[in-house]
């Protein structure tokens, strides 16, 4: 097994056929084929399974494929940390995103790193919290940040804490105080994805008090969300800066949770097997900065 064959086998993973994958890796399908064969018979087991509509991995082909990706990704840190002492900071910077986050920072992150690293090439993602973090442990990111219910002890980078704030009609809302209490902000139907960090938060809060919620339900898209919010089926709780993005529309209004009320923690977290390179520390340093101003400009 070497490190061409990975790469052509992670290639088959990902591109779901040999006609696809052979595109993409600019290789003729019979020699994809045959490198694929060569793989199978020097470990003595079948990775993939070719159907009438593409490939599908075996239990022991997603196995491999996992730890393949991690493998890759350390050769190319390694490549990036030797052309670093020769004093060239280049490749690929992947960094994850909060949806709140991103319209703020994505595109002055970019900039940002282009200018501080110009032979870097950054790629920013966005998600929500669990897709970000599980990304980062699969190694298809280089850092992220990450929500949690409590500050996390060691946490690098600049992290940051915020209240959350209920979003709704003015009609919806008319009768709570403009800080709401937690108690009364969550006897409100609500609309809440699972998706949403501040769901995790809300179930934990409502447990804690013994309160019974009414959730309504939840669409993972936002906007559509809000959507809804506007036309009084429900209200929802959000992030500061989500919500602050979410009166904007004319029919909406923010009530932050006062005493007692729901908070998150924002950290930059790094991938666990990821080496310290030169551009990940500048990379990490910049979204520290402006994860900051933007804390002071909320």
């Amino acid at each position: 097994m070497d490190i061409r064959q990975l790469k052509y086998f992670v290639g088959i993973a990902e591109a779901g056929s040999l006609t696809e994958a052979s595109r993409r890796l600019h290789i003729v399908q019979p020699a994809l084929s045959q490198r694929l064969g060569d793989l199978e018979r020097g470990l003595g087991v079948k990775l993939v399974v070719r159907g009438r509509v593409g490939t599908a991995l075996t239990p022991a082909g997603t196995e491999l494929y996992e730890r393949a990706k991690r493998i890759l990704r350390q050769i190319d840190y390694a490549a990036a940390a030797t052309r670093e002492k020769a004093g060239v900071v280049e490749g690929v910077l992947s960094i994850g995103l909060l949806r709140s986050l991103s319209p703020l920072l994505s595109a002055r992150l970019f900039g940002a790193i282009r200018e501080a690293m110009p032979g870097v090439q950054p790629q920013i993602r966005v998600g929500y919290s669990a897709e970000l973090e599980r990304l980062l442990h699969k190694g298809e990111l280089d850092m992220a940040t990450l929500v949690s219910a409590t500050a996390v002890e060691g946490a690098r980078g600049t992290g940051f804490s915020e209240r959350l704030a209920l979003v709704g009609s003015r009609e919806r809302l008319r009768a709570l105080p403009r800080r709401p209490r937690l108690q009364d902000a969550l006897a409100v139907e609500l609309l809440l994805s699972p998706m949403q960090p501040a769901h995790r938060l809300v179930m934990d809060a409502s447990e804690r008090l013994g309160l019974s919620l009414r959730i309504l339900g939840g669409i993972e898209d936002l906007s559509s969300m809000l959507e809804l919010c506007e036309q009084g089926v429900g209200a929802t709780i959000l992030s500061t800066f989500a919500a602050r993005r979410a009166v904007q529309r004319p029919g909406l209004i923010a009530l932050p949770i006062a005493e007692g009320g729901l908070e998150r923690h924002v950290r930059i977290a790094m991938a666990p097997e990821a080496g310290w390179s030169e551009a990940m520390l500048v990379g990490e340093s910049l979204l520290a900065r402006l994860l900051s101003e933007a804390v002071k400009r909320s």
